[in-house]
C-alpha cells in the first residue's frame, strides 16, 4: 500500500512537471529565442562568418552599348545608333574586411568586391572584343567646362586638338570597362588632383573603387532583426550629395548580404548599393517562391523609382542642384567623379517616351530588364537577387564644342549590368533548411509532448488514487459489515434486540479484541449487562464460522436454535 501511494504521488509530480514545460514552451518559445540568438553576430559567430566572407555565387554580366554609325551620327546625318553586346560575365568576390567591434552594438568594416573573369559563362564573348563607345573623358570634361568663361574653353578646345581625342572611339570591351590610357585622364590628374584622382577612365573600375569606404553594420544585439544593416556609410546616416532625408538616408538599408528578419507582408525593405548612389525602397510582390528547399517572397523596386518627384513628389529631392531629369533617370554626377553620369532601368524601360526615341536600338522587356529579390521573411536570406541598372551619360547643352555638339541634349546608354546571385549553394540551402524549416517544428512538439504527458500522468495518478479509495473504501465496509454481525451474534447471545447500531465504546472494545492490539479496559459508560459480553465475545467469535456456513437457513431453524444455544450458553 505504501509503494502504491508513493507511485500515484510520483506521477503527480511527474504530470505537474511536464503540464508547467508545456506552459513555459508555450510562453518563451524556445525556437525563437535560439533563431533571435542566431542571427546576432558574434566575432567568430556562424551568422558573422557567412556575413564578412558570403560563400555565394555572385556575379555581374555587363552588356555594352556598341555604336555602329559613328561617322554618321557626327556628320549629323543620323540619329545614334546602338548595340547591345555582351554579356561580359566576372563573379564578384564580395568581402567585409578589417572588421572592428564597437560598443554601441555595431562592427565597423572596410568593403572588398574584387571580380574574376569568368571566360566559361560569357557565351562566347572575350574581353578583347573590338567596341566602339564614347570617350568618356573628353564628353565628361566638355560637358563641365560647357559654361566657362571663352578663355578657358579655348584652352580646353586648343587641348582636345592637339591631343587628337574624338568623341567615338573604337577600344576593346575590357578597355572600356576597366579603364584604358587616356591623355586628357591623365592631364586631369596632374593639373586637376582634387577632380579625379587615376589616370585610367572605366566605368566598372569606378563603379567598383572601395578604396575610400569604410561603413558600420548593425551587430544585432539591441535587435536582432537588424543584423547586419547598414549603421553608417563613411561615417555617416545620409549620404551628402542629396538633401532629403527620404533620397539621403541609409540607415537599416541592406547591401545585399542580409536584409531585415522577421519581415512583415506589408513592410518595405531598403537596398543601397554605391553603384547605385542611393538607397531605394523594394516591396514585396506575388505569392511564396520556392529555390531548393528553402521559400521566400518576391520584392522588386519601388514603383516611380527615377521619376525624380513627377508621380511620387517625395522624390524630387533626387533633382540635382534644382534640375531634374526626364523621368527614368537618376542624376549621380556626385557619385562618379563629376561626369555627367545617370542611372536608368535598361534600355530606358520605364522612362519618358524621349529617351528611347532619341536612340535607335532600344528594346525594354519587363521580362528580362526587372530586377528581383527573393528574400526569406523570418531571417532576411537572399535566396537569389537579381539587380539590373543601366549606366548612361546625359548631356546638357553642349553647342560651345563644335566637336561635341552633336550630343547636346541627348542621354545615351553606355553599359547596363546585373548582379545576379542565381541561387545558394547546396551546403547553405541544407544548413538553413534545418534552421528555417526543421528546427521550428521544436516549439509545437515540446509543447504537445509535455502537454500530453502531463495529462496522461495526470489522468494515470488520478486513476490510480481513484481505485486506491474504491479499494480501501470496500475493505473498510466489508470489515464493518463482520464487526456489526459480530455485535449482532452478541446481541442475541445476551439477549439484546439485533440490528441495534452499537455504541463507540462497544466498537472500540470489539476492535481492540480483534486486532490484539489493545487490553479491555472498562468503559465508564457500561452498564452491567454489557459487562457479560467480555465473557461471551470469545464464544462468539468462535462460532461465526459456523454461523457464515448456516446463512442458507430460514429464519426459523435460527429462532429454534437461539433459544437452546442461549439455555447452554446460560448453563455453563
Amino acid at each position: 500500500m505504501i509503494f502504491i501511494k508513493k507511485c500515484t504521488f510520483l506521477l503527480l509530480a511527474v504530470g505537474f512537471l511536464a503540464i508547467t514545460t508545456a506552459v513555459l514552451v508555450k510562453v518563451f518559445q524556445p525556437y525563437d529565442l535560439i533563431f533571435k540568438w542566431k542571427l546576432i553576430m558574434d566575432e567568430g559567430g556562424e551568422i558573422f562568418n557567412l556575413w564578412a566572407q558570403p560563400p555565394v555565387d555572385l556575379y555581374i554580366k555587363i552588356y555594352l552599348f556598341n555604336v555602329t554609325n559613328a561617322a554618321d551620327f557626327l556628320a549629323g546625318r543620323e540619329q545614334l545608333k546602338v548595340e547591345q553586346v555582351g554579356p561580359y560575365v566576372y563573379k564578384e568576390i564580395m568581402t567585409h574586411e578589417n572588421v572592428v567591434f564597437n560598443e554601441n552594438d555595431t562592427m565597423s568594416s572596410t568593403p572588398s568586391h574584387p571580380l574574376v573573369w569568368q571566360q566559361h559563362l560569357s557565351e562566347g564573348r572575350r574581353e578583347d572584343d573590338p567596341v566602339v563607345m564614347l570617350n568618356i573623358a573628353m564628353l565628361a570634361i566638355s560637358h563641365l567646362t560647357a559654361n566657362h568663361p571663352f578663355f578657358v574653353r579655348m584652352a580646353l578646345k586648343t587641348l582636345l586638338v592637339s591631343t587628337k581625342s574624338e568623341p567615338i572611339v573604337q577600344t576593346t570591351a575590357k578597355e572600356f570597362m576597366f579603364g584604358y590610357p587616356s591623355a586628357l585622364a591623365t592631364l586631369g590628374n596632374t593639373f586637376l588632383p582634387n577632380w579625379i584622382s587615376f589616370e585610367k577612365v572605366g566605368l566598372i573600375d569606378r563603379m567598383y573603387d572601395f578604396s575610400t569606404d569604410f561603413e558600420t553594420f548593425y551587430t544585432g544585439k539591441s535587435n536582432p532583426a537588424e543584423s547586419g544593416l547598414y549603421a553608417t556609410y563613411r561615417g555617416e546616416t545620409t549620404l551628402p550629395q542629396w538633401e532629403d532625408e527620404h533620397c539621403s538616408n541609409i540607415e537599416h538599408a541592406s547591401d545585399g548580404t542580409k536584409f531585415k528578419s522577421f519581415l512583415l507582408p506589408n513592410e518595405t525593405v531598403k537596398f543601397f548599393r554605391k553603384s547605385m548612389c542611393r538607397p531605394i525602397h523594394l516591396y514585396r510582390v506575388g505569392e511564396k517562391k520556392t529555390f531548393g528547399r528553402l521559400s521566400g517572397y518576391s520584392y522588386v523596386f519601388e514603383d516611380n523609382a527615377f521619376d525624380n518627384g513627377v508621380t511620387n513628389t517625395a522624390n524630387k529631392c533626387f533633382c540635382r542642384k534644382g534640375y531634374c531629369q526626364p523621368v527614368g533617370l537618376i542624376d549621380v554626377t556626385d557619385c562618379y567623379y563629376g561626369f555627367p553620369i545617370s542611372l536608368s532601368f535598361p534600355h530606358f524601360m520605364g522612362g519618358d517616351v524621349g529617351l528611347k526615341k532619341n536612340i535607335t536600338g532600344m528594346n525594354p522587356d519587363p521580362a528580362m530588364h526587372s530586377s528581383e529579390f527573393i528574400i526569406q521573411p523570418e531571417s532576411g536570406l537572399p535566396l537569389s537577387l537579381s539587380v539590373k541598372v543601366q549606366i548612361n551619360m546625359h548631356f546638357q547643352n553642349l553647342n560651345n564644342y563644335q566637336a561635341v555638339s552633336k550630343f547636346s541634349h541627348l542621354t545615351v546608354p553606355m553599359l547596363w549590368f546585373e548582379i545576379m546571385m542565381p541561387k545558394l549553394p547546396d551546403f547553405l540551402d541544407s544548413r538553413f533548411n534545418f534552421y528555417l524549416n526543421l528546427l521550428p517544428w521544436v516549439n509545437p512538439l515540446s509543447f504537445w509532448s509535455a502537454l500530453l504527458l502531463g495529462v496522461g500522468f495526470l489522468g494515470c495518478a488520478i486513476t490510480k488514487a481513484t481505485l486506491q479509495m474504491s479499494n480501501y473504501a470496500r475493505k473498510t465496509t466489508s470489515i464493518s459489515e463482520r464487526k456489526f454481525a459480530r455485535v449482532n451474534i452478541i446481541q442475541n447471545l445476551s439477549g439484546v434486540a439485533p440490528n441495534q447500531a452499537p455504541g463507540a465504546c462497544e466498537m472500540k472494545l470489539i476492535n481492540d479484541r480483534l486486532e490484539d492490539k489493545h487490553t479491555m479496559k472498562p468503559c465508564d459508560e457500561i452498564d452491567s449487562k454489557f459487562q457479560d459480553l467480555r465473557r461471551l465475545s470469545k464464544l462468539a467469535l468462535e462460532i461465526e464460522p459456523a454461523l457464515s456456513d448456516s446463512e442458507e437457513t430460514t429464519e426459523n431453524e435460527k429462532s429454534s436454535k437461539t433459544p437452546n444455544s442461549k439455555s447452554n450458553v446460560l448453563s455453563v
